[in-house]
Protein backbone atom coordinates (compact mmCIF):
# COMPACT_ATOMS: atom_id res chain seq x y z
CA UNK A 1 0.00 0.00 0.00
CA UNK A 2 1.79 3.33 -0.60
CA UNK A 3 1.50 5.98 1.56
CA UNK A 4 3.37 9.46 1.77
CA UNK A 5 4.89 9.40 5.13
CA UNK A 6 8.20 7.97 6.26
CA UNK A 7 9.35 8.44 9.88
CA UNK A 8 12.19 10.60 10.20
CA UNK A 9 12.45 11.56 6.94
CA UNK A 10 10.12 13.99 6.76
CA UNK A 11 12.80 17.35 5.18
CA UNK A 12 14.00 14.65 2.59
CA UNK A 13 10.58 14.20 1.38
CA UNK A 14 9.44 17.85 1.62
CA UNK A 15 12.43 18.36 -0.54
CA UNK A 16 11.91 16.10 -2.96
CA UNK A 17 8.19 16.76 -3.33
CA UNK A 18 7.84 12.99 -2.52
CA UNK A 19 4.01 11.72 -2.57
CA UNK A 20 3.79 8.39 -2.04
CA UNK A 21 6.56 6.10 -0.23
CA UNK A 22 6.09 2.09 -1.31
CA UNK A 23 8.32 -0.83 0.58
CA UNK A 24 10.84 -2.48 -1.96
CA UNK A 25 11.29 -6.37 -0.50
CA UNK A 26 13.50 -7.85 -3.85
CA UNK A 27 16.55 -8.85 -2.97
CA UNK A 28 19.03 -10.48 0.06
CA UNK A 29 20.34 -6.61 1.43
CA UNK A 30 19.55 -6.46 5.20
CA UNK A 31 18.72 -2.77 4.17
CA UNK A 32 15.24 -1.67 4.33
CA UNK A 33 14.57 -0.04 0.74
CA UNK A 34 11.58 2.40 -0.10
CA UNK A 35 10.57 3.05 -3.95
CA UNK A 36 9.71 7.04 -3.77
CA UNK A 37 7.42 9.05 -6.37
CA UNK A 38 7.56 12.73 -6.53
CA UNK A 39 4.78 15.06 -7.52
CA UNK A 40 6.05 14.92 -11.34
CA UNK A 41 6.13 11.19 -11.10
CA UNK A 42 9.72 10.91 -10.97
CA UNK A 43 11.17 7.83 -8.53
CA UNK A 44 13.67 7.32 -6.23
CA UNK A 45 14.83 4.17 -4.74
CA UNK A 46 15.97 4.97 -0.93
CA UNK A 47 18.17 2.60 1.42
CA UNK A 48 18.43 2.76 5.11
CA UNK A 49 21.61 1.29 6.41
CA UNK A 50 23.19 0.49 10.58
CA UNK A 51 25.11 3.00 11.14
CA UNK A 52 28.27 0.84 11.28
CA UNK A 53 28.22 0.63 7.96
CA UNK A 54 28.30 4.40 7.44
CA UNK A 55 32.33 4.10 5.87
CA UNK A 56 31.09 1.51 3.52
CA UNK A 57 27.97 2.83 1.84
CA UNK A 58 29.40 6.08 1.61
CA UNK A 59 32.84 4.53 -0.53
CA UNK A 60 29.59 2.88 -2.45
CA UNK A 61 27.99 6.45 -3.34
CA UNK A 62 31.49 7.60 -4.27
CA UNK A 63 31.40 4.65 -6.44
CA UNK A 64 28.37 5.78 -8.35
CA UNK A 65 29.34 9.09 -8.52
CA UNK A 66 32.28 7.52 -10.53
CA UNK A 67 30.29 5.38 -12.73
CA UNK A 68 27.96 8.06 -13.33
CA UNK A 69 30.82 9.91 -14.92
CA UNK A 70 31.37 6.80 -17.11
CA UNK A 71 27.96 7.34 -18.99
CA UNK A 72 26.77 3.24 -18.18
CA UNK A 73 23.51 2.95 -17.26
CA UNK A 74 22.63 2.78 -13.45
CA UNK A 75 20.84 4.97 -10.90
CA UNK A 76 22.59 7.71 -9.91
CA UNK A 77 22.98 9.33 -6.55
CA UNK A 78 21.01 11.80 -5.42
CA UNK A 79 21.94 12.18 -1.90
CA UNK A 80 23.63 10.25 1.13
CA UNK A 81 23.56 11.00 4.56
CA UNK A 82 22.35 10.12 8.11
CA UNK A 83 19.37 10.77 10.48
CA UNK A 84 19.44 11.83 13.67
CA UNK A 85 19.61 8.32 14.98
CA UNK A 86 22.65 7.66 13.05
CA UNK A 87 20.62 5.67 10.42
CA UNK A 88 22.37 5.91 7.22
CA UNK A 89 20.45 6.65 4.06
CA UNK A 90 21.34 6.49 0.55
CA UNK A 91 19.11 8.38 -2.21
CA UNK A 92 19.11 6.84 -5.77
CA UNK A 93 17.62 7.41 -8.74
CA UNK A 94 14.83 4.75 -9.69
CA UNK A 95 16.27 2.93 -13.01
CA UNK A 96 12.93 1.89 -14.86
CA UNK A 97 12.75 -1.29 -16.77
CA UNK A 98 11.47 -4.85 -16.20
CA UNK A 99 13.49 -7.32 -14.37
CA UNK A 100 16.53 -9.13 -16.33
CA UNK A 101 15.79 -12.23 -15.74
CA UNK A 102 12.24 -11.81 -17.27
CA UNK A 103 12.81 -9.72 -20.01
CA UNK A 104 15.92 -12.05 -21.34
CA UNK A 105 13.53 -15.38 -21.32
CA UNK A 106 11.31 -13.55 -23.61
CA UNK A 107 14.04 -13.26 -26.09
CA UNK A 108 15.11 -15.42 -28.88
CA UNK A 109 18.54 -16.90 -28.41
CA UNK A 110 20.21 -14.04 -30.98
CA UNK A 111 18.27 -11.33 -29.06
CA UNK A 112 19.62 -12.65 -25.46
CA UNK A 113 22.99 -12.74 -27.21
CA UNK A 114 23.61 -8.95 -28.28
CA UNK A 115 22.00 -7.98 -24.73
CA UNK A 116 25.12 -10.25 -22.78
CA UNK A 117 27.49 -8.26 -25.25
CA UNK A 118 26.01 -5.04 -24.07
CA UNK A 119 26.22 -6.41 -20.15
CA UNK A 120 30.26 -7.27 -20.75
CA UNK A 121 30.98 -3.73 -22.48
CA UNK A 122 29.27 -2.58 -19.36
CA UNK A 123 31.42 -4.87 -16.92
CA UNK A 124 34.57 -3.88 -19.14
CA UNK A 125 34.14 0.05 -18.41
CA UNK A 126 33.00 -0.85 -15.11
CA UNK A 127 36.70 -2.59 -14.45
CA UNK A 128 38.52 0.38 -15.76
CA UNK A 129 37.81 2.85 -13.18
CA UNK A 130 41.21 4.11 -11.07
CA UNK A 131 41.28 3.00 -7.55
CA UNK A 132 43.96 3.84 -5.55
CA UNK A 133 47.33 1.59 -4.07
CA UNK A 134 46.28 -1.46 -2.03
CA UNK A 135 47.31 -2.60 1.06
CA UNK A 136 46.87 -6.58 0.59
CA UNK A 137 46.79 -8.38 -2.51
CA UNK A 138 43.84 -10.73 -3.79
CA UNK A 139 45.99 -13.68 -2.77
CA UNK A 140 46.34 -12.64 0.86
CA UNK A 141 42.64 -12.55 0.69
CA UNK A 142 42.05 -15.49 -0.92
CA UNK A 143 44.47 -17.37 1.92
CA UNK A 144 42.06 -15.66 4.78
CA UNK A 145 38.60 -16.40 3.97
CA UNK A 146 38.93 -20.09 2.10
CA UNK A 147 39.75 -21.89 5.11
CA UNK A 148 36.48 -20.86 6.44
CA UNK A 149 34.37 -21.63 3.68
CA UNK A 150 36.04 -25.11 3.19
CA UNK A 151 35.27 -25.93 6.90
CA UNK A 152 31.60 -24.59 7.02
CA UNK A 153 31.02 -26.75 3.90
CA UNK A 154 32.65 -30.02 5.72
CA UNK A 155 30.79 -29.15 8.88
CA UNK A 156 27.34 -28.85 6.72
CA UNK A 157 24.68 -31.50 7.37
CA UNK A 158 24.57 -31.49 3.24
CA UNK A 159 26.75 -32.44 0.80
CA UNK A 160 27.36 -31.72 -2.81
CA UNK A 161 27.39 -34.11 -5.74
CA UNK A 162 31.48 -35.12 -6.11
CA UNK A 163 32.62 -33.28 -2.73
CA UNK A 164 35.86 -34.73 -2.32
CA UNK A 165 36.45 -34.29 -5.61
CA UNK A 166 35.75 -30.75 -5.91
CA UNK A 167 37.81 -30.17 -2.28
CA UNK A 168 40.80 -31.75 -4.19
CA UNK A 169 40.38 -29.69 -7.71
CA UNK A 170 40.32 -26.82 -5.10
CA UNK A 171 43.49 -27.85 -3.30
CA UNK A 172 45.18 -28.53 -6.13
CA UNK A 173 44.77 -25.45 -8.16
CA UNK A 174 44.38 -22.44 -5.72
CA UNK A 175 47.81 -21.15 -6.04
CA UNK A 176 46.34 -20.05 -9.73
CA UNK A 177 45.12 -16.92 -7.57
CA UNK A 178 48.61 -15.79 -6.85
CA UNK A 179 49.92 -12.49 -8.65
CA UNK A 180 45.67 -11.55 -10.01
CA UNK A 181 44.86 -8.05 -10.47
CA UNK A 182 42.65 -6.40 -8.88
CA UNK A 183 40.01 -3.78 -9.88
CA UNK A 184 36.65 -2.02 -8.61
CA UNK A 185 34.04 -4.96 -9.14
CA UNK A 186 30.30 -4.90 -8.73
CA UNK A 187 30.31 -7.97 -6.66
CA UNK A 188 27.27 -9.47 -8.07
CA UNK A 189 26.88 -9.18 -12.00
CA UNK A 190 24.20 -11.41 -12.84
CA UNK A 191 20.61 -11.00 -14.32
CA UNK A 192 18.92 -10.60 -11.15
CA UNK A 193 20.92 -7.21 -10.92
CA UNK A 194 19.90 -5.89 -14.36
CA UNK A 195 17.27 -4.78 -15.79
CA UNK A 196 16.25 -4.22 -19.43
CA UNK A 197 14.28 -0.95 -20.47
CA UNK A 198 13.62 -0.23 -24.49
CA UNK A 199 16.12 -3.28 -25.55
CA UNK A 200 18.68 -1.57 -23.24
CA UNK A 201 20.95 -3.48 -20.33
CA UNK A 202 21.10 -1.68 -17.31
CA UNK A 203 23.28 -2.04 -13.96
CA UNK A 204 21.62 -2.26 -10.64
CA UNK A 205 22.39 -2.76 -6.89
CA UNK A 206 25.71 -2.17 -6.40
CA UNK A 207 25.48 -3.37 -2.57
CA UNK A 208 28.66 -5.81 -3.06
CA UNK A 209 31.23 -3.90 -5.08
CA UNK A 210 34.86 -3.87 -3.84
CA UNK A 211 38.44 -4.49 -5.27
CA UNK A 212 38.97 -7.75 -6.27
CA UNK A 213 40.40 -10.29 -9.43
CA UNK A 214 38.00 -8.67 -11.97
CA UNK A 215 37.03 -12.41 -13.46
CA UNK A 216 35.57 -12.76 -9.94
CA UNK A 217 32.58 -10.69 -11.33
CA UNK A 218 31.97 -13.18 -13.81
CA UNK A 219 31.83 -16.08 -11.37
CA UNK A 220 28.19 -15.81 -10.80
CA UNK A 221 27.55 -16.75 -14.68
CA UNK A 222 25.19 -20.10 -12.88
CA UNK A 223 22.16 -17.15 -12.75
CA UNK A 224 22.65 -16.31 -16.48
CA UNK A 225 23.25 -19.62 -17.55
CA UNK A 226 20.13 -20.96 -16.11
CA UNK A 227 18.25 -18.29 -18.13
CA UNK A 228 19.98 -18.52 -21.21
CA UNK A 229 23.24 -19.45 -22.10
CA UNK A 230 23.28 -17.23 -25.04
CA UNK A 231 22.93 -14.12 -23.00
CA UNK A 232 26.13 -15.55 -20.69
CA UNK A 233 28.18 -16.20 -23.98
CA UNK A 234 27.39 -12.81 -25.13
CA UNK A 235 28.86 -11.37 -21.91
CA UNK A 236 31.78 -13.19 -22.00
CA UNK A 237 31.84 -12.55 -25.84
CA UNK A 238 31.33 -8.61 -24.80
CA UNK A 239 33.88 -8.40 -21.81
CA UNK A 240 37.19 -9.24 -23.58
CA UNK A 241 35.49 -8.03 -27.14
CA UNK A 242 35.61 -11.77 -28.43
CA UNK A 243 39.43 -11.97 -27.35
CA UNK A 244 39.17 -14.15 -24.53
CA UNK A 245 42.80 -14.97 -22.83
CA UNK A 246 44.43 -18.15 -22.21
CA UNK A 247 44.16 -18.65 -19.25
CA UNK A 248 40.55 -17.06 -18.48
CA UNK A 249 38.44 -20.85 -18.95
CA UNK A 250 41.11 -22.19 -16.58
CA UNK A 251 40.33 -19.51 -13.75
CA UNK A 252 36.29 -19.59 -14.29
CA UNK A 253 36.43 -23.46 -13.61
CA UNK A 254 38.52 -22.71 -10.56
CA UNK A 255 36.10 -19.83 -9.69
CA UNK A 256 32.97 -22.31 -9.91
CA UNK A 257 34.76 -25.20 -7.73
CA UNK A 258 35.12 -21.92 -5.19
CA UNK A 259 31.60 -21.01 -6.01
CA UNK A 260 30.19 -24.86 -5.13
CA UNK A 261 32.29 -24.65 -1.98
CA UNK A 262 30.74 -21.57 -0.37
CA UNK A 263 27.13 -21.38 -1.69
CA UNK A 264 25.69 -24.54 -0.10
CA UNK A 265 26.86 -23.67 3.43
CA UNK A 266 25.18 -20.12 2.84
CA UNK A 267 22.04 -21.78 1.65
CA UNK A 268 21.24 -23.35 4.77
CA UNK A 269 20.48 -20.41 6.47
CA UNK A 270 17.75 -19.57 4.67
CA UNK A 271 16.04 -22.70 4.61
CA UNK A 272 15.03 -25.52 2.52
CA UNK A 273 14.30 -23.58 -0.47
CA UNK A 274 17.59 -22.09 -0.87
CA UNK A 275 19.49 -25.50 -0.10
CA UNK A 276 17.43 -27.06 -3.17
CA UNK A 277 18.76 -24.39 -5.08
CA UNK A 278 21.85 -24.86 -4.19
CA UNK A 279 21.58 -28.28 -4.88
CA UNK A 280 20.41 -27.81 -8.21
CA UNK A 281 22.82 -25.25 -8.84
CA UNK A 282 25.72 -27.74 -8.04
CA UNK A 283 24.05 -30.58 -10.11
CA UNK A 284 24.14 -28.33 -13.38
CA UNK A 285 27.35 -27.35 -12.43
CA UNK A 286 28.71 -31.09 -12.96
CA UNK A 287 26.59 -31.06 -16.50
CA UNK A 288 28.22 -27.97 -17.56
CA UNK A 289 31.60 -29.16 -16.57
CA UNK A 290 31.05 -33.16 -17.57
CA UNK A 291 31.77 -33.87 -13.37
CA UNK A 292 34.66 -31.47 -13.29
CA UNK A 293 36.71 -32.68 -16.94
CA UNK A 294 35.85 -29.68 -19.23
CA UNK A 295 37.70 -26.53 -19.39
CA UNK A 296 35.53 -25.10 -21.20
CA UNK A 297 31.62 -25.43 -19.72
CA UNK A 298 29.12 -26.78 -22.13
CA UNK A 299 27.33 -23.79 -22.45
CA UNK A 300 29.46 -21.42 -23.78
CA UNK A 301 28.42 -21.39 -27.87
CA UNK A 302 31.61 -20.01 -29.13
CA UNK A 303 29.61 -17.73 -31.05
Amino acid sequence: MKNNKLIGFERLCDKYKIISVEPLLKGWSRDQKYILEDSEGEKYVLRLSNNDLYEKKKNQFDLLKKIEVLGLNCSRPTEFGTKDDGTVYTLLSFLEGEDGETAVEALTDEEAQRLGVEAGNCLRKLHSIDIPPQGSTWWDRYLEKMPRKIAALNGCEYKLPMQSAILDYYEKHYEIMKDRPLVLCHGDYHLGNMIVNSGKIGIIDFDKNGIADPYDDLKPFCWNVMVSEYFETGLINGYFNSHIPDDFWRILKFYTAESLISHLPWSVQFGQQEIKTALEVADNQMKWYDHFELEIPTWYKEI
